[in-house]
């Protein structure tokens, strides 16, 4: 099954705000700033005078993200404010790795912000415990407004009860994030179609005539959404259609994980601890030319090129000879409002003016992935460049190379994610074999979701 996040986790968030190593998890992002790491709750002041009798209403509004996109939604924020004068927003914003723990904190004391960035991998679990009102009705009677926005970038938010948990507010896929100018250096052009095997290749040339520091491929502490590429590829899923078991066979995950292995031994990747080096210290191996390839989520590479002289591009992810496509486009994050909310109309309106405003979606610059609505992103389109106009460019060129998506994981996925990383740890330190490391994540897995 599809894991719609992002990856992208790998989505993933899974841009501007993306950390170049950011797990790719629906867009996740690791790069805060250190000032705003914990989340700034602003001072709303007075309430402009409504428009007509409306009355005067406050919402808060939490999402995760670096500098750049907290600056951005800052102004998006002042541009909704003028367009609806009785509305207050109040902004919570944090880096990635802090925001869930926050969230965590807020519903054990039923005070959720009314509006929430959420991410796919976290949607069944918020929903499955009541967190998340029910869109649906908002949409019907217009708040929410969805004509311009395509079933493929919306469905995965949809439960199978016609529940819609959240609105997409950009679309991504995973990918592979390229060094252009070093592969070129080394006369490397991996077309799409290639295979994991032409990829480590390209990996060994370059380490083999450069006497530059050199780390190779850099998973991004993302090879969990590369296994769900790996599976899908292999016909099969990580989760059952269920939700209560795992979906794969066991010689998959053996032959992933010797993959890993094999290219971390043999240099062909980087080490744990130059991975994690570099995504706690918000760098990018790729940026700086130690790394030729990077796993991403699309919107991901608007951050790595911010933050690099070098020319930083897109491809698709590796293929397996005689095997399915494996990738999807999935939405990159999506607002939900919160059952602690009291603003639901308020509240929907300001998911509708990210989703469909023009204005909004120039400060925005796609930040938060490839707007959902056609027309905005034809708009968008005459209008953005460099990297983020490489993202567009790629959703187009991914589609050739995507798979329907699975369901949206279930509500355990957050601990089958820690089992798996942990896992892939001992199996990079060389503590385990491929074989050992599949038993042991197979039964933590299998326990978690029984």
């Amino acid at each position: 099954m599809f894991l719609l996040v992002g990856l992208v986790t790998i989505m993933v968030a899974c841009g501007g705000n993306e950390d170049s190593n950011a797990n790719v998890n629906n867009g996740a992002d690791n790069s805060a700033d250190p000032e705003t790491n914990e989340a700034n709750n602003g001072d709303s002041g007075e309430n402009n005078s409504a428009a007509g009798d409306e009355e005067d209403v406050t919402i808060r509004v939490a999402w995760w993200g670096g500098q750049e996109r907290h600056d951005m939604t800052i102004q998006a924020i002042e541009l909704f404010e003028a367009e609806y004068p009785n509305i207050t927003v109040e902004p919570e914003y944090t880096s990635w790795d802090g925001y869930w723990e926050r969230l965590s904190t807020q519903a054990a004391g039923n005070n959720l912000p009314d509006i929430i960035n959420m991410d796919n991998s976290k949607l069944m679990e918020y929903s499955s415990r009541d967190l998340l009102v029910d869109l649906q009705p908002l949409i019907d009677d217009g708040h929410i407004n969805m004509d311009d926005v395509e079933d493929v970038y919306q469905d995965i938010n949809v439960a199978e009860d016609g529940t819609v948990m959240g609105i997409s507010l950009g679309a991504n896929a995973l990918g592979i994030a390229e060094n252009k100018d070093l592969l070129a250096e080394h006369d490397i052009n991996l077309e799409p179609g290639y295979t994991y095997d032409d990829m480590i290749d390209a990996m060994h040339k370059i380490q083999d005539n450069t006497d530059e520091e050199f780390f190779g491929f850099d998973f991004g502490n993302s090879e969990f959404e590369m296994f769900f590429v790996y599976a899908r590829q292999h016909g099969q899923s990580v989760f059952n259609p269920e939700g209560d078991g795992l979906g794969f066979e066991e010689g998959t995950l053996v032959e992933f994980f010797d993959m890993v292995q094999t290219m971390v031994n043999e240099e062909a990747a980087a080490s744990h601890d130059i991975m994690m080096d570099y995504i706690d210290g918000g760098n990018s191996m790729l940026g700086e030319g130690k790394a030729a390839m990077n796993m991403t989520a699309s919107n991901q590479i608007i951050g790595i090129q911010q933050s690099s002289d070098m020319e930083i591009g897109l491809n698709v992810m590796p293929s397996i000879e005689g095997g399915e496509d494996g990738n999807w486009i999935r939405p990159s994050m999506s607002f939900s409002i919160s059952s602690h909310s009291e603003q639901h109309e308020a509240s929907a309106k300001f998911i509708d003016f990210f989703t469909n405003n023009l204005e909004v979606n120039e400060i925005l610059q796609a930040d938060r992935g490839v707007p959902v609505s056609s027309v905005v992103r034809e708009h968008l389109a005459g209008i953005v460049d460099g990297a983020t106009a490489e993202t567009f460019a790629y959703l187009e060129l991914v589609e050739d190379y995507t798979s329907p998506a699975d369901p949206l994981s279930p509500a355990g996925e957050s601990e089958v994610r820690g089992s798996f990383q942990r896992v892939v740890e001992t199996l990079k330190y060389d503590q385990a074999t491929p074989e050992e490391a599949t038993q042991q994540f197979m039964q933590e897995a299998q326990a978690i979701l029984q």
